[in-house]
This record gives structure tokens, sequence and C-alpha cells, in this order.
């Protein structure tokens, strides 16, 4: 991520999430009071965070879902571009009152532990664009750790996994890479998001107490898998979705 082309499909689909969500509010302040009251039940969100591992196929269910709630997916790419580039983050965090960048920074402070000043700048800037888009709502985030910080009241927090050798086997297919690179591949990047979360948010990734709801994807097809996350959401926070 990084190229012109790039940045100007991300800018497009912020400036679509922006029209999205302006609608979506204008269409509740003229709803009457069961919108109303609707907005209050849910003063944020709602979202839905989705970790992943390597050859899960996450992605995929991510995907199919965001089909079927109409809502933008925004992977550990988009968001970490957001991240960088001033002028697209400064739209998305124009967005949040200032009590509710306090309350991240507070929130930051305590989660963080930097190895140096430029990675917390880059943190910080990351979570905030997280906060941001979960607090506006209607979005899908993967990866990146959502699940660890967003106040779990106003989404759903999803693990998708599968078995070593079934991701390896995928990893392998779609790779065209032999198995034994797969394999050290699934290995290394299971341990590299493992550290991230142990550094940043002091958590164990396997800890279940993280998630509303896992999926093992083994025996899974990615369209029961996308309709499981679609019904438990509903179930969870009701008409709102």
């Amino acid at each position: 991520m990084g190229s012109d082309a790039d940045r100007l499909r991300i800018e497009r689909l912020i400036q679509r999430q922006i029209r999205e969500w302006d609608l979506r509010r204008r269409l509740a302040e003229e709803g009457g009071e069961a919108a109303r009251r609707e907005i209050a039940h849910l003063p944020e969100g709602p979202w839905v965070a989705i970790a992943k591992q390597l050859g899960s196929d996450a992605r995929r269910i991510a995907k199919a879902l965001g089909g079927k709630l109409g809502w933008q997916l925004f992977d550990k790419e988009i968001v970490e571009t957001i991240a960088l580039e001033t002028h697209t983050r400064e739209r998305i965090l124009s967005r949040l009152d200032e009590k509710a960048v306090g309350r991240f920074d507070d929130l930051l402070s305590e989660l963080v532990v930097p190895n140096h000043l430029d990675q917390l700048t880059f943190l910080r800037e990351m979570g905030k664009v997280i906060w941001a888009l979960a607090r506006q709502g209607h979005v899908i985030l993967l990866g990146r750790g959502a699940n660890w910080f967003l106040d779990p009241r106003y989404g759903l927090r999803v693990r998708v996994v599968a078995p070593f050798d079934t991701r390896v086997a995928r990893v392998s297919e779609r790779e065209r890479i032999g198995p034994k690179e797969a394999a050290s591949r699934v290995r290394e990047t299971d341990a590299s998001r493992a550290a991230f979360i142990r550094q940043v948010y002091h958590r164990d990734i396997d800890d279940p107490l993280g998630y509303d709801l896992v999926l093992n994807t083994e025996a899974l097809d990615i369209e029961t898998a996308a309709e499981t996350v679609h019904g438990t959401l509903r179930r969870k926070l009701g008409a709102v979705v």
C-alpha cells in the first residue's frame, strides 16, 4: 500500500463512508421517536472486529459479511495507510469530539509499550483511526487488534481460526508455494500477530474473553460463516443492524 492509485482508492473509500454515515444520521434524525430511542440505545457503532489467522479465510468471510450488511471493510493495510496520510486521517478524526479523543488517549497510555517514539506515534494514529471508524459505526474492521480495546457493548468481536495443516494447505495453494514454505509463513505470521497483541494490548491472542464468537473454518464454508456472524450480530445488537 502506498502508490498514488492506492491512496486515491482509499480516499474514495473514505468519501463513500462519510457520505454513508451522514445519510444514516439524517435518516435517523428524521425517523421520529423510535429512531431516536435506537440512537440512544447504541450511542456508538455498530461494528464488527474480526481477528484472523493466516489461511483461515477471514478476509473472504469479512467481504461476504460486508455484502450482507452493506458495510465497508477496513483491513490492516487500509487502516495503516489512513494513519500515515495526514489529510485522509484528519477527515476521519474530525468526526470525533474532544471527549472521545481524550478517552482514547487515556486508554492508549495504558495499553502501548513502545520500543521507540516513532512506533508510539504511529500506533496512536492508527488506534485513533480505528476508534473513529468504530464510533461512527457500520464498518467491518479486519485485524490490528480492534477487539481488544473497542467497547464490546457496541459491536461484535469475532475470531476466525482453522487447524494448522488446513491453513498451510490453503496458503500453499493460493500463494503457489511449497508446503514447507507455507508452513514457515503460517508459523511466522502467528508468532508476529501474537507478539503484537501482547506488546500493545498486554493480552494473550488466544484468550477467549477477547472474542464474542470464534469460527473454525476447517469445515465451514464462507457463506455459512458470514451468515453466522450476521445472525449473531443481529441477536446481540438488535434492530440497529
